[in-house]
């Protein structure tokens, strides 16, 4: 292929300024605009050849010049070059889909959310923004369903990011995915859409094995507001060291900071009760004649710290 890309670029100036010649000539109107309609649609078709046949540069090339001269005539191309090679063709083309705004290109941007590459996603959540969210309702919630997690995840985020409580559903039975990074954008997208349907689902994942998970869900829970929340948010502030913290910020947040004194005294009488637990133990082992072995003393300064 002889076409280098800067003859795509001379090619594509070369046409606006035919385009301004025939402006201003004495050609009637329905004769000048078919002038430049079939001389556009020449170039058009130079720029697809260029971008079947040619290197990466060439396809960056012509799918840019697409972009600006045959956005309306090249919608198959763009939805083909999602799956480009090269990173930069993957996300000029969802760039361009933006600007068309047809419903036939959300499935494969849904799909082109898979993508490896952070930019070309970017890319592609910014232009699945462009639609009504009445056309993203169905495939988004299909999407959940994917064999790829990358594109339940992201489904997920989006979902949060777009904010219509008709996801509300979805992203609740999105806690249970298999994927603890589903989960977690699914907590944090239920965080952002505040509906009170979601506060049982939340308060369950308050026990999910995944770290990042329940702290997602306990951020989620201080939000709310809600009188519900408070019992278990302080089980888990005694039961759970690594998220204490985290359950003292929700606590506050829901019940204000000067109403917390009754928890905190909760938190003084759990360490007196595990110190007073723990003595007794030794006592017991110690009146027994038992002693404790090195291993057994370890597993009980673990459990001890543990608790406390």
């Amino acid at each position: 292929m002889g076409l280098l890309p800067h003859r795509i670029d001379s090619l594509i100036e070369f046409l606006d300024k035919i385009e301004v010649a025939l402006n201003t000539s004495d050609l009637t109107n329905h004769k000048r605009n078919q002038l430049i309609e079939d001389l556009r649609l020449e170039v058009i078709e130079v720029l697809r050849i260029a971008f079947r046949e040619g290197d990466r540069t060439l396809r960056r090339s012509a799918i840019y010049g697409l972009s600006k001269i045959g956005l309306d005539k090249s919608i198959d191309f763009f939805i083909a070059a999602l799956n480009d090679q090269d990173e930069h063709v993957r996300g000029w083309a969802a760039e361009a889909l933006g600007k068309l705004n047809d419903t036939r290109s959300v499935i494969p941007l849904i799909k082109a959310l898979a993508d490896e590459n952070h930019y070309v996603c970017f890319n592609v959540a910014i232009t699945l923004k462009h639609f009504q969210t009445d056309q993203l309702i169905h495939p988004l919630t299909r999407a959940l369903q994917d064999p790829d997690r990358q594109i339940r995840r992201r489904a997920s985020k989006l979902m949060g990011e777009l904010n219509d409580q008709r996801f509300t559903e979805a992203l609740i039975s999105a806690l249970k995915d298999e994927d603890s990074g589903v989960r977690y954008e699914a907590a944090e997208a239920l965080r952002k859409l505040k509906s009170p349907a979601t506060i049982l689902p939340l308060i369950s994942a308050l026990n999910d094995p995944n770290h990042d998970v329940r702290m997602a869900a306990i951020m989620a829970l201080g939000d709310f507001g809600d009188e519900r929340v408070i019992e278990p948010l302080i089980a888990m502030l005694v039961e759970q060291k690594d998220h204490r913290h985290a359950c003292m910020e929700a606590l506050q947040t829901i019940c204000g900071p000067e109403n917390l004194e009754p928890l905190f005294e909760l938190i003084r009488k759990s360490k007196i009760i595990i110190n007073d637990t723990a003595n007794t133990i030794m006592e017991r082992l110690y009146s027994s004649g038992q002693k404790v072995g090195r291993t057994e003393e370890r597993q009980y300064q673990s459990l001890s710290s543990n608790c406390q």
